[in-house]
């Protein structure tokens, strides 16, 4: 039961990428309105699924304008990454944002680093290395603005998830669902600002296209938080959570094939399979 919701976890997950690049691929345009869509759905999952009652302190809202910023640079960077690189390959990157929390959790919290870690650290860069392609070889090539892009991005990913174990902190767990509904509306705010200033003259075409996109990226980004939060009730998070990182990374890479018909050399299949690797390492 739990690794089926794990595998089911991880395809609802990777719903919200396959929207978002498939709208890219169409329209390539409204980078920040349609990300601002997103948060605002991704919002609205958090209002209407909570049980407890929301009840907002001034004392949360830094942390939560602070994890918006991250939140929102980094969706709007992944945006462009997936328009102009592989699918599979820029969620992997992705899924290393969590060096951040790793580090956060060993400079700051004084954590210890197991050895898993560094085996998963050494896996990971041997991934990097082999996921490199050349015109000669074919299979999937990198550009400068895909790569400067994607890794932005996991920095900002792995960013929001250090904002979000700092508030856990501050506030014994106490406001997960209200931290999570101010940053997305701050983020899903000043995202349609920038995004009115920037594609104003296109906004009637950008809504009328990216709509449906945003809005079921955004749901399935909610059900993807419920999902996980139900699996935890039935298996620990030391088990769950390796699972589902190295699980995502399968079903991305059956994506890239079915979906986005991504070739690749056989140097860069097995990044792929040492890069789900590397993830469940530095998750255990």
């Amino acid at each position: 039961m739990a690794i089926t919701l794990l595998f089911l976890s991880a395809i609802v997950h990777q719903l919200e990428g396959i929207l978002i690049k498939k709208y890219n691929t169409k329209h390539s345009k409204g980078e920040f309105i349609f990300i601002a869509i997103v948060s605002l759905f991704s919002m609205l999952f958090f209002v209407i699924t909570d049980k407890d009652g929301l009840n907002f302190s001034l004392q949360i809202i830094p942390y939560a304008i602070a994890a918006g910023i991250f939140y929102s640079s980094a969706s709007v960077l992944t945006f462009i990454a997936y328009g102009c690189g592989s699918f599979v390959i820029s969620n992997l990157i992705l899924s290393y944002g969590l060096i951040c929390t790793i580090g956060f959790g060993v400079f700051v919290l004084k954590e210890e680093i197991s050895v898993f870690t560094y085996i998963g650290f050494v896996i990971m860069m041997f991934s990097l290395y082999l996921s490199r392609g050349t015109q000669e070889e074919g299979g999937i090539k990198f550009s400068a603005k895909w790569l400067i892009c994607i890794i932005l991005s996991a920095i900002g990913s792995g960013m929001f998830g250090v904002m979000q174990k700092t508030q856990q902190l501050a506030f014994n767990n106490r406001c997960t669902n209200e931290f999570m509904v101010i940053a997305l509306a701050f983020s899903s705010l000043t995202l349609f600002i920038i995004g009115l200033k920037k594609d104003g003259k296109n906004l009637k075409h950008i809504l009328k296209n990216g709509v449906p996109y945003a809005s079921l990226a955004g749901i399935s980004n909610g059900l993807t938080n419920a999902l996980s939060l139900y699996v935890l009730t039935l298996i620990p998070i030391s088990v769950s959570s390796p699972t589902s990182a190295g699980i995502k990374i399968i079903v991305s890479f059956i994506i890239s094939k079915l979906i986005f018909k991504e070739c690749f050399i056989k140097r860069q299949i097995v990044s792929v399979i040492l890069g789900a690797a590397a993830v469940v390492f530095l998750n255990l």
